[in-house]
């Protein structure tokens, strides 16, 4: 099993990866789709509901002469139709009270919620990770080539027994493929902090001192975050496949496997140029449509997905603060369904 696939398919139980196995699967992950997805990702076993409660039936009300919309042709055994209906993303169920200087949080989960919120400063070089299980997890394992543990203390985070693990490891920095090789130091505690809520931190650079680490546990609260991507409305019968780095929302047709819907932020350096949307991407069998979406010059293309036979737009577009995402959707959408979805992406960097 190879890094990308490794967290792919760990999902909440991502923590077993080691940071710089982590760090090297999420460089692969953006790296993959960062054109129109062209392979089937594994469909988890838990997901999240598409709420059509009173709200839901005046946003479906709202939008029934414009969202009702015909399933393509293809194998197994696709819906009839999709209404879009309002969608409440999945959170991460603590906050940090305070938040330090600096730094931000971005998730990793599923359709149950987040499990994972990374906290690292600009340079990547400070911060730490939060993990939030059902089940404790395996401390930092000396068999693991290039892992050294240093040191293993019993503590205690707010009256409740914890461990405290000194260690290090071999680390790169660049693309994730050797360059700038050396090595990182971390700390690591983990406790139950209530009832079968196992939390993990990994922390690393100024963070990493045993004081700052419990600093950081005892001012976790019961605060629920919300993912910094966010949908406003999600075609009915569909849900969360995935989420993470705040960079990547899968959503996946519970009907049919082979639809899904990938918003991705890429990075600045990654951004095709406005006029050259069209060049940049996988199989484009249409022409550069030049459109608008909150308020800002976007780019859409249909093309081959290379999969069964399968069509898709690819649309290129910014948030109201300048920053550029893309959306993958089946040509099931029209062009003017794939705009009213992408008005409704929102952004919380």
């Amino acid at each position: 099993m190879n890094e990308l696939t490794a967290l792919r398919e760990a999902g909440p139980e991502a923590p077993a990866l080691s940071p710089a196995a982590r760090s090297a699967a999420r460089a692969a992950l953006l790296a993959e789709i960062d054109g129109p997805a062209t392979a089937r990702r594994r469909r988890p076993s838990r997901r999240t509901t598409l709420r059509l409660g009173a709200a839901g039936v005046a946003v479906a009300a709202a939008w029934t002469a414009a969202v009702v919309i015909a399933a393509p042709d293809g194998p197994g055994t696709p819906a009839d139709s999709v209404t879009l209906v309002d969608f409440t993303m999945p959170t991460f169920p603590l906050s940090l009270d305070p938040v330090p200087d600096g730094l931000r949080p971005a998730f990793d989960g599923d359709g149950d919620g987040a499990s994972i919120a990374a906290y690292d400063d600009p340079t990547g070089e400070h911060g730490f990770t939060l993990h939030v299980g059902d089940d404790e997890s395996p401390r930092p394992d000396e068999d693991v080539a290039g892992v050294e543990v240093a040191a293993v203390d019993e503590v205690s985070v707010d009256g409740r027994d914890a461990e405290l693990v000194r260690w290090s490891q071999d680390w790169c920095t660049g693309d994730g493929l050797g360059e700038d090789c050396g090595r990182r130091a971390f700390t690591w505690l983990t406790w139950e902090r209530s009832e079968d809520q196992w939390v993990t931190i990994e922390a690393h650079g100024r963070y990493r001192t045993s004081e700052q680490v419990l600093a950081i546990a005892r001012s976790l609260v019961d605060r629920p975050q919300p993912a910094t991507l966010d949908i406003g409305l999600a075609p009915a019968g569909w849900s969360v496949q995935f989420f993470k780095m705040g960079r990547v929302l899968t959503l996946v047709n519970d009907a049919y496997e082979q639809q899904e819907i990938t918003v991705h932020v890429p990075l600045p350096e990654d951004v095709a140029p406005a006029d050259q949307v069209r060049s940049s991407i996988m199989g484009p069998i249409g022409p550069q449509l030049d459109v608008v979406v909150h308020g800002r010059p976007a780019q859409l293309v249909l093309v081959d997905t290379g999969y069964l036979d399968q069509r898709g737009w690819f649309l290129q577009a910014q948030f109201t603060d300048g920053t550029t995402f893309t959306l993958q959707v089946p040509d099931a959408f029209t062009q003017e369904q794939v705009l009213e979805f992408a008005e409704q992406v929102k952004h919380r960097p």
